[in-house]
């Protein structure tokens, strides 16, 4: 009877037993599930490997047997995090490998007391695919910091060389390397650079004496080296080699072959300046005084001449006497503008004053001269090369554009020169405002010239007909 009973009783609650197990495999499984779901929809791209590390313990501990008695630890990448409350010399664990393009990278370990089992295989198949989803999304995040690290390195050179094409002066060069370059690096925040190029040096901001943890890179031109390119870390910052050693070396590369292209122009310029200058002497030195002479013994032949009768014969003597005094003028104007004597003596005002009115006799038209300011510059190269450009362009309009009209006004204001030459005419012959083809050596020259001053020196074409050739420098 009593064992009939039994059977009764087992029969009866055997259901249940089972019931409870299946609820609570269910619990567990959906635990899991959870916490899969909110560890993996937390790892973005953007966050820490600390912040994931932390996010991982706080779901992952709360999804175990034990939660309020377990720990866990995450090794990655030479890194250790801990959750809270963990006894470094726990020693009953599970533990999974955590691999990064398919390489062991670090491990996830989930620690128990002694006393307490661990719920195998579930608990151990939970940490397998956290393992494996933080492996994954540390290869993620390693591809990003490599594309974010090479559009930085990218948007550097890029902004380089884009200002290499319009500058300037070495300085004006240097400062916007810094500019560009510091911030790609790994700790902009603390990074500091030096330039020395052709025995001048340049530095960035907060750039401090005595620091030795550097990458560097040697500038050449022409083959030769002319200087290095150096940044600077604490000595606490590791740098991130060898990109930003690839970096630096494109930096370097591309500051040489401006630098050449700058000494290049630089010879340009001063060989045509020479070759005017030349030019001049010869004209005020040798020809003028030869056909001046010519013109004395013209007019000591008109004289002998005229006392011997000769009416017909005079009259052609005291011709070529005036043509030569004419030639004479023309030879002094052209002297004048060669050499411009003015500018030495009395100052650039001075000098485009009397080459505006030089140009106006000379050619016949109307040449007008402003200055609403008073300019005052005592660099004798800086006004040298805005009067070669003034005449450059003014010369350009007559010829290719048949100005009749032209216009050269010089103003300063707020530490900000400009100059510029308007003209009516139509165009410079081969130049295309729009598309900046300068197949002229005139031009380019005066591009060059402006590029030694540090200006931007542009072309514009009016609606109304005509072209302005306006420069604009800040003024030191």
């Amino acid at each position: 009877m009593i064992s009939r009973d039994k059977r009764h009783f087992n029969s009866v609650h055997s259901p249940v037993d089972e019931h409870a197990d299946a609820s609570q495999a269910l619990r567990e499984r959906l635990k899991e599930i959870t916490c899969l779901y909110e560890i993996r929809r937390g790892m973005g791209p953007e966050l820490s490997v600390e912040n994931v590390c932390r996010q991982i313990f706080e779901h992952l501990i709360h999804a175990m047997q034990f939660p309020e008695i377990a720990t866990a630890m995450i090794e990655l990448d030479g890194r250790r995090f801990i959750s809270q409350n963990h006894d470094e010399g726990a020693t009953h664990e599970l533990q999974s490998t955590i691999n990064v393009n398919a390489h062991p990278c670090g491990q996830l370990r989930v620690f128990y007391p002694e006393d307490k089992p661990f719920l195998v295989p579930e608990e151990q198949r939970l940490i397998d695919a956290i393992a494996t989803d933080l492996g994954r999304w540390f290869e993620r995040k390693q591809i990003d910091e490599a594309l974010r690290e090479r559009l930085k390195e990218i948007t550097c050179l890029y902004e380089i060389r884009h200002g290499m094409g319009v500058e300037l002066s070495v300085d004006n060069v240097c400062q916007q390397i810094f500019e560009h370059l510091i911030p790609a690096m790994q700790f902009p925040e603390i990074a500091t650079a030096m330039i020395e190029l052709d025995g001048k040096r340049f530095t960035s901001k907060n750039h401090g004496q005595g620091l030795t943890h550097e990458l560097k890179s040697t500038i050449s031109a022409n083959n030769h080296s002319c200087g290095q390119l150096r940044v600077f870390y604490p000595e606490d910052k590791p740098f991130l080699v060898p990109e930003e050693q690839r970096l630096i070396d494109a930096v370097a590369t591309d500051l040489g072959r401006w630098f050449e292209r700058k000494h290049l122009e630089q010879t340009l310029v001063s060989i045509a300046e020479e070759h005017q200058r030349s030019i001049g002497q010869d004209l005020h030195d040798n020809l003028g005084q030869q056909i001046a002479a010519i013109g004395y013994q013209a007019k000591a032949l008109q004289k002998k001449i005229s006392s011997l009768g000769s009416t017909d014969a005079a009259t052609v003597a005291a011709s070529i006497a005036t043509q030569a005094q004419i030639a004479v003028m023309q030879c002094k104007q052209l002297a004048q503008g060669l050499l411009p004597f003015e500018l030495e003596t009395h100052g650039l005002v001075a000098a485009l004053r009397a080459f505006a009115s030089r140009i106006a006799i000379t050619y016949k038209i109307t040449c007008d001269f402003i200055c609403k300011n008073e300019v005052l510059i005592k660099d004798k190269d800086l006004a040298l090369n805005i009067y070669r450009i003034a005449q450059e362009a003014t010369n350009n309009a007559i010829r290719h554009g048949s100005a009749q009209h032209v216009t050269i006004s010089l103003d300063s204001e707020e530490e900000m020169l400009s100059l510029s030459i308007r003209d009516d005419g139509g165009g410079f012959a081969g130049f295309n405002t729009k598309e900046g083809a300068t197949p002229g050596m005139g031009i380019k020259i005066m591009q060059y010239r402006a590029r030694q001053l540090g200006a931007i020196l542009e072309f514009v074409s009016h609606p109304e007909g005509g072209v302005e050739v306006r420069l604009e420098m800040r003024m030191m």
